[in-house]
């Protein structure tokens, strides 16, 4: 288990190197212990990551779409959809100062709550990977003592509370009767209007002489809605494409993703940009077969790349504000 709580469960499957497990902290996924991908991963950033971005059995969507993390390459369809994380997903996500650690607890309590003024509880792991306190100790990867996983959430509480930005207790390792503050909210406030200021869209899909027409189009359904179409190919930069692609989405409002073409490159970039809660607006062409999952979404389905326009403008003014 990646956080240690004890309400994880392990769901059986037909392979004896690794695990599903559907846990309440971190949510739906899949690990291999034998794999370099799952090794490479740092598992104090992965347990925070899992709790801010993990697939919850309970927010499922009304279509029944079960999304999980699997660190398995070209990973099968034994659980539902998987989504395939990698160290580098994780890095690029995790907050590297206090500010933006800061920044991403009051966005995640604020989720937490129904109202203002709402009261959150949260139970030991769960409070750990929210507060992104280090479970393991780096040099031999064993437990910390329980004096100092309670001495790091303790300080980002205090640091919370002192500046103002809560208020609550913390009561046998259980975050207890947590309010965020009118200060808190105006934080949270601020980062968002800064966030909303965003104009760039990236657009994951196959990139070749026989797409330019789709991307035009794409390209023009975009613009028509008041947003920059970025596409990373046209983007000048001198690092290598993934960091640079990690960024844009980052950056991007949203993303729209054409699975037309069954691009590798595609699924991966809708699953980093759902992994940082982005919203992803799915295009595909009618003759093509999707996965079951994906197509149980509410993707724009076109015959021709002309239909496209109207049609991807109409579907971004209805669904991002």
């Amino acid at each position: 288990m990646v956080c240690g709580s004890r309400n994880a469960k392990v769901e059986q499957i037909h392979d004896p190197v690794s695990q599903f497990i559907n846990c309440p902290v971190c949510g739906m996924y899949k690990i291999s212990e034998g794999n370099n991908n799952f090794e490479m991963i740092d598992k104090n950033k992965l347990a925070s990551f899992l709790f801010y971005r993990g697939f919850k059995e309970h927010t499922l969507s009304g279509n029944n779409e079960r999304r999980y993390y699997t660190t398995i390459e070209n990973e099968t369809n034994s659980h539902g959809m998987p989504i395939y994380l990698d160290s580098l997903m994780v890095d690029s996500w995790y907050p590297c100062t206090l500010s933006e650690k800061t920044d991403k607890i009051l966005l995640k309590l604020n989720d937490l709550s129904e109202y203002m003024g709402d009261k959150i509880g949260l139970d030991r792991e769960a409070l750990y990977s929210c507060f992104f306190v280090d479970r393991f100790n780096p040099l031999n990867g064993e437990r910390r003592s329980q004096d100092e996983l309670e001495t790091q959430a303790m300080y980002m509480f205090d640091y919370l509370s002192e500046n103002g930005y809560v208020q609550g207790e913390i009561l046998d390792n259980n975050l207890n009767n947590l309010i965020i503050t009118p200060k808190g909210y105006c934080r949270i406030e601020e980062w968002q209007r800064k966030i909303s200021k965003g104009n760039d869209v990236l657009v994951a899909m196959k990139f070749g002489d026989d797409t330019k027409k789709l991307r035009e189009a794409i390209r023009q359904g975009i613009s028509e809605a008041k947003y920059n179409a970025i596409f990373i190919d046209e983007v000048e930069h001198n690092e290598f494409i993934t960091p640079e692609l990690l960024k844009h989405i980052r950056d991007s409002k949203f993303v729209v993703v054409d699975l037309t073409h069954q691009n590798n490159g595609a699924y991966f970039e809708e699953g980093y940009a759902m992994g940082l809660g982005k919203t992803v607006i799915q295009l595909c062409k009618k003759s093509t077969k999707l996965h079951f999952d994906i197509a149980q979404k509410n993707t724009i389905i076109w015959e021709r790349e002309e239909d496209i326009p109207l049609r991807l403008k109409n579907r971004i003014d209805a669904t991002i504000e």
